[in-house]
Parts: C-alpha cells; sequence; structure tokens
C-alpha cells in the first residue's frame, strides 16, 4: 500500500537528521578542571624552561591525532600566553566551542596581564555564567579585582576557587596578594612555600619567596629560594643577581662573586653590582679577576673614576706605572675639578723624576675645587723652588719676557756648568698665547741640550707670563755655550 505524502516527508526529515548527526563532530566531554590546571602548568612550565617548541609540536600532534577535541588547541595558544595571537585563538576556540568556559577564562585572564579590565569583565563573566562556581574563572575574576586595587574581594575570590580546586596556579595567586601586606607576609611566604613545592617552575613566586625570607632574616630560606630560581632561569641574569644579594647576606662571598660573575657574563651593565663584584674580588684577594671587574665598571659607568682610580692603584702595586699614569689621566679626564686625582698623578711621576709633569699635575690639583689634599701646596712648593721659578712671573713685550726668562735659564745653565764643564746646546719654543695674552700652551721645537731641569724651567716660565693682549704664537730661542 502507497505511503501517504505526510508519512514520506516524515521519513525523508528522519533521513535527513540521522545523515546530520552522522556528519557532525560532536567535541568529547571537558577534562576535569584539575587535570587541565596541570596541564597549563605543564605549559608554563615549558615557557619557563625554553622548551615551547618541544610542547608545541607534541600538542599539534596531539591535535591531528583527535580533531574534534579542541582543548590542544587551547594549550598551544597558552604557550604565547598573553600575546595577541595567544587571544586571537582563544577567541577563536570559544566561537567554535561556545559551551566551553576555558577559552573565556584565557581571554579574561589576557585582558587583565594587559591592564584592560573593563574588556575583562565580560568574558569572565561569561565562564561563570556557563559553569556557575567554575572554580578557574573565580581565579581569574580574583586577578581582576585585584588588578582593580580590591584585595579583600579579590582574596574571597581566591579562597572561594580553593574551596573547589586547589591548584598551585590559584594558591600561587593568593599568596602574592598577600606578600603586598606588610602585616601578612608570614602567611604570604608560607602559601607560597607550598605552591612552589607543588609546582617548582615558578619563577616569581620563588623571587618573592627569596625577597620574604630575606626580609625575615631567614637568609638559608632565601638563598635556597634563590637557588631554585637560578636553576630555573640559568639565563636570566636578574636572577643572578639577586641570588648575589642573598648569597651575601648569608656571609658566602666567594658563591656571591661567582653569582656576580655570571651575571656580567650574562650581559649585566648595571654599575651597583659589577661595583660589589669588584669589591668582593678585592676582599677575596683575587686581583686578576678584580682587575677585569674593574674594566668592566668603567665601561659600565662612564663618568665615574673610582674604578679607574683602583685600575692604577693595582697596576702600580704590580710596577706598572705607565698603565698607572694612563688610568689616572683617564679618571682626572672624568673628573677634572677633583684635586685629589690630579695629586695622585704628581706623585706618581714624581716617583718617576718627571718634575715637569709633576708639578704641571701639582698646578691642575690646586686649580681644582673638589676633595683638596692639604699637602699638595706644600708639594707643589717644593717644585717651584726645584725649578727656580721666579716669585714674579714675567710680563710686557715678547723682548721683555724673553729677557726675564733668560736670567732664570742663565743661573741654572751656569751652575750646571759646575757638574759638566762642556755642556751645551740650543733650546728653541713655542708659546700659544690667547686674545687675553695668557698663554695656554709652550711646545719644545728643539732641545739639543737635554737638559730637564733648564726646559722645565723655560716651560713655566713662559707658562706663567703676561704676554701683549691678542692671540699670538711667539717663539723664543736660547743657546747655551760655555764662556771662554
Amino acid at each position: 500500500m502507497p505511503s501517504r505524502p505526510f508519512e514520506r516527508c516524515l521519513c525523508l526529515m528522519f533521513l535527513v537528521l540521522a545523515a546530520s548527526a552522522r556528519g557532525a563532530v560532536v567535541p568529547p566531554a571537558l577534562p576535569a578542571p584539575e587535570d587541565v590546571m596541570a596541564t597549563l602548568r605543564q605549559v608554563e612550565a615549558a615557557r619557563a624552561r625554553g622548551r615551547t617548541s618541544v610542547m608545541d609540536s607534541e600538542l599539534e600532534e596531539q591535535s591531528r591525532a583527535r580533531p574534534g577535541d579542541l582543548m590542544p588547541r587551547l594549550y598551544r595558544a597558552w604557550l604565547t600566553f598573553p600575546s595577541d595571537g595567544c587571544w586571537n585563538e582563544l577567541k577563536a576556540i570559544s566561537t567554535l566551542d561556545p559551551e566551553n568556559p576555558w577559552p573565556f577564562v584565557g581571554m579574561g585572564l589576557v585582558y587583565v596581564r594587559w591592564g584592560l579590565l573593563t574588556e575583562a569583565r565580560e568574558p569572565i563573566t561569561a565562564a561563570l555564567r556557563q559553569v556557575p562556581g567554575f572554580a578557574p574563572a573565580l581565579w581569574a575574576e580574583g586577578l581582576l579585582l585585584q588588578a582593580e586595587g580590591k584585595p579583600a574581594e579579590a582574596e574571597a575570590r581566591f579562597r572561594a576557587a580553593l574551596s573547589q580546586l586547589d591548584a598551585p596556579q590559584i594558591r600561587t595567586s593568593l599568596a602574592m596578594l598577600l606578600a603586598g601586606m606588610p602585616e601578612r607576609e608570614a602567611e604570604a611566604r608560607a602559601e607560597l612555600t607550598r605552591t612552589v613545592e607543588a609546582w617548582p617552575e615558578q619563577p616569581e613566586a620563588l623571587r618573592k619567596l627569596a625577597q620574604l625570607a630575606r626580609a625575615a632574616n631567614d637568609v638559608r630560606a632565601a638563598a635556597t629560594a634563590g637557588e631554585r630560581l637560578v636553576a630555573l632561569k640559568p639565563r636570566d641574569r636578574e636572577a643572578h643577581r639577586l641570588q648575589a644579594d642573598l648569597w651575601l647576606a648569608a656571609s658566602e662571598k666567594e658563591k656571591a662573586a661567582q653569582s656576580l660573575a655570571r651575571y656580567a657574563e650574562l650581559g649585566g651593565v648595571e654599575p651597583a653590582p659589577l661595583a660589589l663584584l669588584a669589591r668582593l674580588y678585592r676582599e677575596l684577594a683575587r686581583k686578576d679577576d678584580e682587575e677585569k671587574a674593574l674594566v668592566r665598571l668603567a665601561a659600565a659607568a662612564p663618568a665615574d673614576p673610582e674604578p679607574l682610580l683602583r685600575l692604577a692603584e693595582l697596576a702600580e702595586a704590580r710596577g706598572d706605572g705607565g698603565a698607572a699614569e694612563s688610568q689616572l689621566v683617564k679618571a682626572s679626564e672624568r673628573a677634572p675639578a677633583r684635586s685629589d686625582i690630579h695629586v695622585l698623578r704628581a706623585r706618581l711621576v714624581l716617583k718617576q723624576e718627571r718634575h715637569q709633569d709633576a708639578l704641571s699635575a701639582y698646578r691642575a690639583a690646586l686649580a681644582a675645587p673638589e676633595r683638596r689634599v692639604p699637602e699638595a701646596e706644600g708639594e707643589a712648593a717644593a717644585l717651584v723652588r726645584h725649578f727656580r721659578l721666579p716669585s714674579q712671573p714675567a710680563r710686557g713685550t715678547q723682548e721683555q719676557i724673553y729677557n726675564r726668562v733668560s736670567l732664570g735659564l742663565v743661573a741654572l745653565y751656569m751652575n750646571r756648568l759646575k757638574e759638566a764643564p762642556g755642556l751645551k746646546g740650543n733650546l728653541k719654543v713655542q708659546v700659544q698665547v690667547d686674545a687675553s695674552g695668557r698663554a695656554t700652551g709652550v711646545t719644545v721645537l728643539y732641545d739639543s741640550l737635554k737638559e730637564a731641569l733648564i726646559s722645565g724651567h723655560a716651560h713655566f716660565a713662559f707658562m706663567d707670563a703676561q704676554y701683549p693682549p691678542g692671540p699670538d704664537a711667539p717663539v723664543f730661542q736660547y743657546v747655551f755655550r760655555p764662556p771662554k
């Protein structure tokens, strides 16, 4: 008996619905929240240890093996949290599976990290609407409330989340919130100790735990937390810098120096830790290492003369006067107003019997206003007597200045002839004079006499003279011959 039209339509509808059901991809049931949070911890651990590429490959393989399961795709997005790409992928997943609360939790957390707090509210609310009381969404809401400056409400959300799901991520967030309250630092430290035991790959939690332990004068606990941080982030120079401070608090100078050396090797250029490294090497009597640290410090602090002064001291101690003077010259260029630096150079070259350079340095010291050395004036006066400089500088025309300087030069030459009767030679100098008639430099053009005392007298006598106004470069020449 032929079917009636209504029956034929109904059968056709059932066939279409059955075919549609066979072709649809039904997402599998979501994993338990504790399992998802555990996988997210693995993702964060891979990020902390720099192994994201390996985990990304594993998750990509899982996505291919289970095309209907969007969770591996969500975990892959979390590998780049909180990037734009992460948010875009979470948004796409939320469109494909709008009943899954996890992408909404993720988008809310990204917004919180970006500081877009108003935008964060909507996806977090959506997750709680889908699964009322969803612990991860309560956790995200707690972070949002904390960012909004509502610590009491944030703590309430964290504790509500923990009552349902004791996940280290949530406990860490609670601990970091408490750490910002001075009166609750002990509680925060206890929570952090507990959470890093359960989940060691937490750089910021370890850093905060070390700081809290140090503040509580538990230097060993602080150093232990710092060691775990360094082990987790071996190329994080700031972690090594923190660890150095912790070792120093524990009176472990050698270990502190090792941590700071690693900081420097990783490109650390902050002057304070480099100065500390140099100081530790000095206290440990490791002069070669100290010198290397000082060179780094001098480059990192281009206006600071102190590392150069210490380099000069080390060079002089090993008998390298040239290197010592070079460092002192650089130091005086960095701090020309410091009288003590000029005095150090004056005393160094005086030991080398370079009297002219010594008096020049002493004069620079006497003109410098900062950190004056009381003995410098008397030491400079002794050199003035050594060169037999006149009490009143020469002044007048160039001829008058020439004649006045001649008196001192002839007297020195005649005195020198008593020891070297055959001494003779020529001395020719040029003086650079500025518009005010003041000498700015004296250059020896020719000196066959080779008498440091005489050429030094000429240098200072012409430098001290007052010339006629107007820029000029007069040349003065003297011929020294024994009297017949």
